[in-house]
């Protein structure tokens, strides 16, 4: 072992993998990913990256993994930081498309077909279930508050992350201005649940 893998527990490692691979991916992009130069990044034996992740695939899943883990986090932060439920789902899509902005090789990583496998990568996808159940728990309580049966919390929850994901992933395409993408994604929330209410 090398005196660089010494300084490391078991859980420190992996998580000091993790945050380099972040850091590269955003710099680089996915494909400069690999075990090996993550290994000289931290300083590490280039097989101890081997005892937390077994191959390239289960790396990049781990490296999803934590981006919804920060997506949940933020979440989290924009529903106790408002006590209207409206607002707080307007703010979560404002939220959403800055968090595609801050980090765009993160959530196309996080977003890629290559995860769908639910049985191969299940805490990837646990990780993904989070920060969506925080949106339908914020609808569920909406529509139940105002007796409202159409949209269902599901259909509101896809419609309002159909918007967010369009706006950021527009505005990282150059197709709308990322100054004003966040906001988009605020107001246009905004007035999609001013509709529900109204009907």
């Amino acid at each position: 072992m090398s005196t660089g893998a010494k300084r490391y527990h078991h859980g420190e490692l992996r998580g000091a993998l993790l945050a380099a691979a972040l850091d590269v991916l955003e710099r680089d992009g996915p494909g400069a990913l690999s075990l090996r130069a993550l290994a000289r990044a931290v300083g590490v034996s280039a097989m101890a990256p081997y005892h937390h992740f077994p191959d390239r695939m289960a790396l990049l899943a781990a490296v999803a993994t934590a981006g919804f883990d920060q997506m949940h986090k933020r979440k989290l932060l924009t529903e106790n930081a408002h006590v209207s439920v409206p607002e707080a789902l307007a703010k979560g899509a404002a939220d959403y498309v800055q968090f595609i902005l801050d980090s765009p090789n993160l959530y196309r990583l996080m977003k890629g077909r290559e995860f769908a496998d639910r049985e191969r990568f299940p805490d990837l996808h646990k990780a993904a279930a989070a920060p969506a159940q925080i949106l339908l728990t914020l609808l569920t309580a909406l529509l139940k508050k105002h007796d409202l049966h159409q949209p269902t919390p599901e259909q509101g929850a896809m419609m309002l992350w159909g918007l967010a994901h369009g706006v950021g992933t527009l505005a990282l395409d150059g197709q709308l201005p990322m100054a004003l993408a966040p906001a988009l994604a605020h107001d246009g929330a905004e007035a999609m649940i001013k509709g529900w209410l109204k009907s």
